[in-house]
């Protein structure tokens, strides 16, 4: 019986280590509305904050992985008072160079599925994935970006089929 524990345990990690990135709708700070995944095209690093406080982390990989394409940014506001989510989205704008306001997502419904997706562990953290074109994910990582972490999601997103 335990042998069988084990396997389904296996089994269920290695089914949910390619889920796939749930379909959600956003829009970006250009004002677009946006379905994804397929708004990332081929490819994508996707940076993801689910509080004020992972700001700080977010906003240090958007600047360490500026210039490398396909890098997706997503502020969820589904748990923000409706109240305070044109503050929030006017703060994201203020503090996010113009041209990256095609590829900064807003997301209002989907925090969940989004959570799973990422592995969610720690509010405050900084969360990213690598995207194929097809929705699946096939890299996960959480944290600050040090130069460890932003050499991995560089080498990970440059060779895609040398993943685990």
């Amino acid at each position: 019986m335990r042998t069988l524990t084990v396997v389904a345990a296996i089994w269920c990690g290695a089914a949910f280590g390619q889920a796939g990135f749930p379909a959600i709708q956003g829009e970006t700070l250009a004002g677009k509305k946006v379905e994804l995944p397929g708004a990332f095209g081929a490819q994508a690093v996707v940076i993801v904050g689910f509080t004020h406080g992972s700001q700080k982390q977010t906003k240090e990989w958007a600047q360490r992985l500026k210039g490398q394409s396909g890098v997706w940014s997503i502020a969820v506001l589904e748990d923000a008072p409706r109240l305070v989510r044109g503050m929030a989205v006017h703060g994201i704008k203020s503090a996010t160079p113009k041209e990256e306001y095609d590829r900064f997502v807003v997301v209002y419904k989907g925090e969940k599925e989004l959570k799973e997706a990422a592995g969610f562990e720690k509010p405050d953290d900084a969360y990213l994935m690598i995207v194929d074109g097809k929705g699946a994910i096939r890299w996960r990582f959480h944290g600050p970006a040090t130069d460890a972490a932003v050499q991995e999601v560089q080498g990970q997103a440059m060779h895609p089929h040398d993943r685990n």
